[in-house]
């Protein structure tokens, strides 16, 4: 008896880490293991130039531009209404994202970016500014060829932090209002300059996402 009570504490503990992340609610969460969770739309398509390995999501950089950019990967920001109904809460938007290299053109880039209609209302990415690596907005320089970003929404102000890859601690990299809408979209995107992608295949060209998460910020 005593064993069986055991097993069923443990598994109502795995089943509740798998709701909360450090005492967050989790609205939504895709880890990217061989297939991408409902909700989730491609815009501009190139199947040949994305894939799945190792539990997460490679996109090959094509040289492109803002608006402009293959496998823009686009879901609604479905905690918005939520948002708009009442007090406002606070909601956090996270991803780990790299490239398998620390890239070599200028302006090479990836992130997450707020769409609105056709538009980047506002982006948090690792990009390659004259040979190093920086965070946007705010150009801060980072070790490394990325890392974790996440925005925090509360109402209408934002605030962005990064985390290069191994660190502990978020750093603060920027902190103002959003004119959001219910139809605005979040993605996960990539793009670079014209010696990006197909013209130098390498790794250096490779962006990786390991996961993208959305969830309620505890009070």
């Amino acid at each position: 008896m005593r064993r069986i009570t055991t097993l069923i504490v443990v598994a109502l503990t795995l089943l509740c880490s798998r709701a909360l992340v450090s005492g967050q609610e989790i609205i939504f969460e895709d880890r990217f293991e061989g297939a991408l969770k409902p909700g989730w739309v491609w815009q501009r398509e190139n199947v040949a130039c994305w894939r799945f390995v190792n539990n997460a999501l490679e996109i090959l950089t094509e040289p492109l531009f803002s608006g402009e950019a293959r496998n823009a990967l686009m879901r609604p920001l479905n905690f918005w209404g939520r948002q708009t109904e009442g007090a406002a809460e606070s909601y956090r938007i996270e991803t780990e994202c790299y490239f398998l290299e620390k890239p070599t053109t200028q302006f090479q880039q990836c992130g997450m970016y707020w769409i609105q209609g056709n538009r980047v209302l506002f982006k948090l990415v690792f990009a390659n500014d004259g040979g190093e690596m920086y965070v946007f907005p705010g150009k801060k320089p980072v070790k490394g060829p990325g890392g974790q970003l996440r925005i925090t929404v509360t109402g209408r102000n934002i605030v962005a932090e990064f985390r290069p890859l191994n660190a502990k601690e978020f750093q603060h990299v920027y902190e103002g209002v959003i004119n959001a809408s219910p139809n605005d979209r979040i993605s996960l995107q990539c793009w670079g300059g014209q010696n990006a992608g197909m013209n130098q295949p390498g790794a250096a060209s490779w962006a990786r996402f390991k996961y993208f998460r959305v969830e309620r910020v505890a009070d």
